[in-house]
């Protein structure tokens, strides 16, 4: 996932995260995970859950990048809002400057 900020002036900030993937392909992959490590289940007889927690790993790293890619978009927004209020201050300190004079 990536994710990126744009400012368009006078409409304000416009936000996207893009998706390399579908949720679908996702959830297909953990089933053949899960399909994939239900062999050993089978010849060694262990238990029917390894292979479920075994493919929750790769869940959980799918939303660890998920995470990332949103802390990097509020990153952005955040930077980028601080630098538009900073601009307006500056204007309303230049207005008002010259208003005084």
């Amino acid at each position: 996932m990536r994710s990126h900020l744009q400012w368009i002036h006078g409409r304000g900030e416009q936000a996207m995260v893009e998706r390399n993937q579908p949720y679908t392909a996702i959830f297909l992959r953990f089933l053949v995970l899960v399909g994939l490590l239900y062999m050993p289940v089978l010849v060694f007889h262990l238990g029917s859950w390894i292979p479920f927690a075994g493919a929750s790993v790769y869940l959980l790293w799918e939303l660890g990048r998920i995470h990332s890619a949103l802390g990097e978009l509020s990153g952005l927004w955040n930077e980028q809002h601080q630098q538009h209020e900073q601009h307006q201050q500056r204007q309303e300190s230049a207005r008002s400057e010259s208003l005084g004079s």
